[in-house]
């Protein structure tokens, strides 16, 4: 399996679904608010966020032996009952237990073991594999390695399990290189670049101390993290994340087309100055000095055409070029859904919160890639 854009996508999830193991059996990890399903009947069957916590415990411990199994990686026997022996039974009882911080310890060992274990591994085997493992958990790391806000300091200095470590500049810009890095086969073209604007987004977020404060952060987190799992992992059209009519508030595109296009039209607008002239003139009666003034000007005007003409390939690139970025905004600003800007630290506006967005989400460190012209 080595090679192929199957082990990519299963070394990505084995990456993720670690990072979300770890996350829900520390006795501090965030904790999603499963659905509550009615008591009556008793054998309704529940959709994925109707789970008990309990179930969802069990499924990713399952997930991430199969995976490994997928990958062939050494040692899942081992992987396997170790995590066994450490991780809670599946039970009320067990979820009572995750409270314990002496367990924990051991339980932390294990994965800081394994998490070293397979990036050597997959290593040897190949950078892109090692690629997509990392960037799986550093994704997933975003929302199940956040602790709880009063465990982001200590003796007043951030702690690994702060929202501002998690999204700051260096983990954004690392996870956005390894997202380069993705082959076509693996991942959307557009969706890369949307999932690095995102986090741009999210960093803005994470560098204010009040915004980050917000009773609403963890759950809103949720569903943008599961947004990234869609476009990374399962393979959702970005674009399909665009509300219908959504458009940017800034006329930043419409100021650029006008900055590029602006030859054009000047070329166009003499060049219709230079053949009305023509006719006008013709019209008139003739005189001596007219003939090489309407011969040059004629000249001019299909001069003039044929650059227009030979501009017109590169005219069609930089429209493409727009568009992808345009929806480039578009996508990640549809996935950037954050909190609310608390009214108490001085209040915005949504239009105002909404452009910070836009232009947090235009200093992302990755673009789409642009076809080469036709022929």
């Amino acid at each position: 399996m080595t090679g192929t854009t199957e082990a990519v996508a299963a070394a990505l999830r084995l990456g993720w679904t670690l990072a979300e193991v770890r996350g829900r059996n520390w006795p501090h990890g965030p904790r999603p608010v499963a659905t509550p399903l009615p008591p009556e009947p008793g054998d309704v069957l529940p959709l994925r966020s109707q789970r008990t916590a309990s179930a969802s415990r069990r499924e990713s411990v399952n997930a991430l032996v199969s995976l490994a199994r997928q990958l062939e990686l050494e040692g899942v026997r081992e992987l396997e009952n170790q995590l066994g022996s450490v991780i809670p039974p599946f039970t009320p009882e067990g979820e009572a237990s995750l409270l314990d911080d002496e367990a924990w310890a051991r339980t932390a060992e294990l994965f800081l073991d394994w998490d070293g274990r397979i990036q050597d591994e997959l290593t040897q085997r190949g950078e892109h594999l090692a690629n997509a493992y990392l960037l799986g958990r550093g994704m997933s790391e975003c929302y199940w390695g956040l602790g709880p806000p009063d465990r982001w300091t200590a003796d007043g200095k951030q702690t690994a399990v702060s929202l501002s470590f998690l999204m700051g500049e260096e983990r954004r810009r690392e996870l956005t290189r390894m997202l380069g890095r993705l082959g076509p086969d693996t991942i959307h073209p557009l969706s890369a670049a949307g999932i690095s604007g995102s986090l741009e987004a999210w960093g803005e977020v994470a560098a204010d101390e009040a915004w980050s404060r917000d009773s609403e952060l963890q759950a809103l987190l949720y569903e943008r993290v599961r947004q990234w799992y869609q476009l990374l992992i399962l393979g959702q059209d970005p674009t399909t994340l665009i509300r219908p009519y959504a458009r940017l508030t800034n006329t930043r595109y419409l100021v650029r087309a006008a900055r590029t296009f602006w030859p054009q039209a000047v070329l166009a607008v003499v060049a219709l100055a230079l053949v009305t002239a023509f006719f006008v003139v013709t019209d008139l009666d003739g005189s001596t000095w007219l003939s090489p003034l309407l011969a040059t000007g004629g000249f001019g005007a299909f001069v003039i055409a044929a650059m227009m003409a030979k501009g017109q390939s590169a005219a069609q690139r930089l429209v493409t070029r727009m568009r992808q970025d345009a929806y480039t905004d578009l996508v990640a600003i549809s996935v950037a859904i954050v909190p609310p800007y608390p009214s108490a630290a001085g209040g915005r506006t949504l239009r105002q919160t909404r452009s910070q967005l836009e232009r947090a989400v235009r200093r992302r460190l990755l673009t789409p890639p642009t076809a080469p012209p036709p022929g």
